[in-house]
């Protein structure tokens, strides 16, 4: 108010009020303080919000400086399909409304609905989908069982309208093993934004022991250094899983321990900041340079530096007992010539242990006599793992349910991934990581 009181319940009540009944409204809400006046709660002012916000409502909240409530600004974001995003001081504010106000004046597909007919795909990010706009696009990455031909289904609306895109015989692969290097990066890709997601989620929500496990076993399997998991660089044994078993339940107990944090003030933006850029991440999170001497991500693999012995991050000493293989031995070569992935992690140094195939191989002395070993034989991509046609252009043209024919999206889009690409809309990126 002009008096200097933030009555925030108000303010959004009163914008949610005048939304658009049938069309999307996009609502920005700007703040650079806490609530002062009228109802200060800030479980109450969501609650209150969500009465009486529409479902065609988004919500994009803009908190300028450190003195604003990142609980409530992120919450109301993520309940009401919007984003947040934090304005540090110093920052130019006009410029970062006007680059959003052009990115959201143009919405081509609201209400966005993905089927992947029979691939049963789960843990997908982002979920729910946000909206498209022109100009942009919707990187989408999850998991998916089996493999195989499937035809994709892109639903949404357009002016209100319904429309229908379907894209025939999407080829999913069966196996990973023969992956091209281009693709190595999407199980990190994925691990980043479901970390990032589940980060979220304890500051929003709290903390309980299986979020916390996932946290703890997804960073150390991909090298994904956070807050919670800072031991990636200072703990020696952070490998199988009865040691991930514990680091967890000594983790979870630790923030059971630990007073809440204020949701406002500079750590509080930081932190909000931080893991929101995880959860919508378009690129893998890199290793700290601090990290560079404990932690290789070497294509697909991560590896941690044990006992002087590069060590990949999905061997458990309780369950895999390893294949010693004398450096530069005639059976170390064959190894590595099995896979490009393989050779890379061997060329990390003279004491490796790499796990490929369930069986975990160890790079001893060149020195040290071992048995000979039977090695994998060399892995390439299996036929159904091989589109017929290049991946992003769609074997017949995205129909639309209207029969609108200029809403069919075109593709100019070079092929990207062994999951699939749907020009325009939605680049989806599956990867089939096998448990």
């Amino acid at each position: 108010s002009a008096a200097g009181s933030t009555d925030i319940n108000r303010a959004l009540l009163e914008a949610s009020a005048s939304a658009d009944a049938e069309r999307p409204t996009y609502l920005i809400f700007l703040t650079d303080g806490l609530p002062t006046v009228g109802e200060m709660n800030t479980q109450r002012i969501l609650d209150n919000f969500s009465s009486t916000a529409r479902s065609n409502l988004r919500l994009f909240a803009f908190g300028v400086g450190y003195d604003v409530d990142t609980i409530l600004l992120d919450s109301l974001a993520q309940k009401h399909q919007g984003a947040s995003s934090y304005v540090r001081p110093g920052e130019a504010l006009d410029e970062i409304l006007s680059g959003f106000y052009a990115k959201i004046s143009t919405p081509l597909l609201t209400d966005l609905q993905l089927d992947f007919g029979k691939i049963t795909a789960y843990d997908i990010y982002p979920n729910p989908l946000p909206d498209l706009f022109r100009g942009s696009q919707i990187v989408v990455v999850g998991r998916y069982r089996d493999g195989g031909t499937a035809d994709i289904t892109l639903t949404g609306l357009v002016n209100n309208e319904p429309q229908t895109f379907r894209y025939t015989n999407q080829v999913f692969a069966r196996d990973n093993r023969g992956e091209s290097a281009s693709l190595t990066a999407i199980p990190r890709l994925w691990a980043t934004r479901k970390i990032g997601t589940l980060l979220n989620q304890v500051r929003l929500q709290g903390a309980d022991q299986e979020t916390i496990d996932q946290i703890v076993k997804l960073s150390i399997r991909y090298g994904i250094v956070t807050p919670y998991t800072s031991y990636l660089v200072t703990e020696p044994q952070t490998l199988g899983a009865a040691n991930q078993e514990r680091i967890a339940e000594d983790q979870f107990n630790q923030i059971m321990r630990t007073p809440t944090a204020p949701s406002s003030g500079q750590a509080a933006v930081e932190k909000a900041a931080g893991q929101e850029a995880l959860s919508e991440a378009e690129a893998p999170a890199a290793a700290p340079a601090d990290a560079a001497n404990q932690i290789r991500i070497v294509g697909s693999r991560t590896f941690v530096l044990s006992d002087g012995i590069w060590t990949d991050t999905t061997f458990d000493p309780e369950k895999l007992k390893t294949t010693p293989i004398a450096f530069l031995s005639p059976d170390y070569f064959a190894l590595a010539k099995a896979h490009p992935d393989l050779a890379a992690a061997l060329a990390l140094g003279e004491q490796v242990i790499v796990v490929f195939d369930g069986t975990a191989y160890q790079i001893v002395s060149s020195d040290t006599t071992t048995a000979p070993v039977k090695v994998p034989t060399q892995i390439a991509p299996t036929e159904d793992s091989i589109p017929t046609q290049p991946i992003g252009i769609p074997t017949s043209q995205p129909t639309s349910s209207s029969g609108d024919s200029t809403s069919t999206p075109t593709s100019k889009s070079a092929p990207i991934c062994a999951g699939v690409l749907i020009p325009l809309a939605v680049i989806a990126l599956f990867k089939l990581l096998r448990r």
